[in-house]
């Protein structure tokens, strides 16, 4: 399984990756730094404002995006020349290679995460930003955004598996997350079952005045579900297609 993990973070395209990385982080810092500044009348100063101005995007659009573009860029070099004969035909169990790049998409979505939480705390102390570091608010949404991108992961893998056309693995997942924009507006309970708003739902502290009505338990109850099945049915629908 390592060997397998090594290989699919080899055929990535990092310089594409890491740029992606950059941009959502920077984009969303210079956000936030901007919003700090001029709905300052509306939102006093804070770390805690700072960051509910930097994770809105971040959450509802750039993260579930970013996930959607990984996972076609896993899937990438065996859409090309028979690549997925060739990795068929290799004497693994099929489902090991799903699980192989399942465990780089997450991992690389864990970095995404990281990289815009120290984005916003750079950015807190270029602004100067006024209190304390809300540090068990931070810690909550960025470890557990990361954890509720998990079944989105699953399922856009599966669609990358499936897709062969990068452009068209790529517009579809810009369909999933342009709606979140509607779609987090309803309760935890309802929009959750749509995976590509679970991390709005668990990023955005419930302190913002425009935060979502969210219930953890059911939140939390849907994530394991959904992740479960999805990467049964990811399992079973490399292990059952017809490669040849």
């Amino acid at each position: 399984m390592r060997m397998l993990i090594r290989a699919e973070g080899m055929k990535l395209q990092w310089s594409v990756i890491l740029a992606l990385i950059i941009l959502d982080t920077l984009i969303n810092s210079a956000m936030g730094a901007m919003q700090l500044q001029s709905l300052r009348d509306f939102f006093p100063p804070s770390w805690t404002t700072l960051y509910i101005h930097s994770v809105n995007l971040h959450s509802m659009f750039f993260f579930p995006l970013y996930s959607g573009i990984v996972a076609s860029l896993l899937c990438l070099y065996e859409h090309r020349d028979g690549g997925w004969k060739i990795t068929m035909s290799m004497p693994i169990p099929r489902s090991r290679i799903f699980y192989a790049k399942y465990i780089v998409l997450i991992g690389i979505l864990a970095l995404v995460q990281l990289v815009f939480l120290l984005g916003y705390v750079a950015t807190g102390f270029l602004v100067d930003a006024p209190g304390e570091i809300p540090w068990k608010t931070l810690l909550y949404s960025v470890i557990g955004g990361w954890i509720g991108v998990f079944p989105l992961a699953a399922l856009q893998l599966i669609v990358s598996i499936r897709v062969r056309s990068f452009g068209a693995s790529l517009a579809m997942s810009l369909g999933y997350v342009v709606p979140n924009i509607v779609l987090t507006g309803f309760h935890s309970a309802i929009g959750a079952w749509l995976p590509f708003t679970i991390p709005y739902y668990v990023m955005m502290p419930q302190a913002a005045i425009y935060a979502p009505r969210v219930e953890p338990y059911s939140l939390w109850s849907i994530v394991l579900l959904t992740g479960i099945v999805y990467l049964l049915f990811g399992k079973r629908f490399i292990e059952k297609r017809d490669w040849l």
